[in-house]
């Protein structure tokens, strides 16, 4: 739910951003959904196996909170980083 939560903030804030900048707002809104999902799917089927795996040999640590929401932290970094490149100003 938080992931779903936060892909829509993600796509609202990129459609907001086009909005501002004079950008196509639904391209720019989709843009941002898959350069936050892409990374979250990636990070679930690739990292994650290994975390939970990790997490059950030591298992009542906070640890395993990290590893049910890292990849929500790991696809908004993604998106923040993809905003910035593309919503980039052209210098005069």
């Amino acid at each position: 739910m938080a992931g779903t939560i936060t892909a829509f903030l993600i796509t609202y804030w990129f459609y907001k951003s086009a909005e501002a900048t004079g950008k196509n707002p639904l391209f720019s809104a989709g843009l941002g959904f898959l350069s936050y999902l892409i990374p979250c799917i990636v990070w679930t089927l690739t990292v994650t196996p290994g975390l939970r795996d990790a997490v059950e040999h030591n298992p009542g640590t906070l640890s395993g909170l990290f590893v049910n929401y890292a990849y929500i932290l790991v696809g908004a970094v993604c998106a923040i980083g993809f905003k910035f490149l593309h919503f980039k100003q052209a210098k005069s």
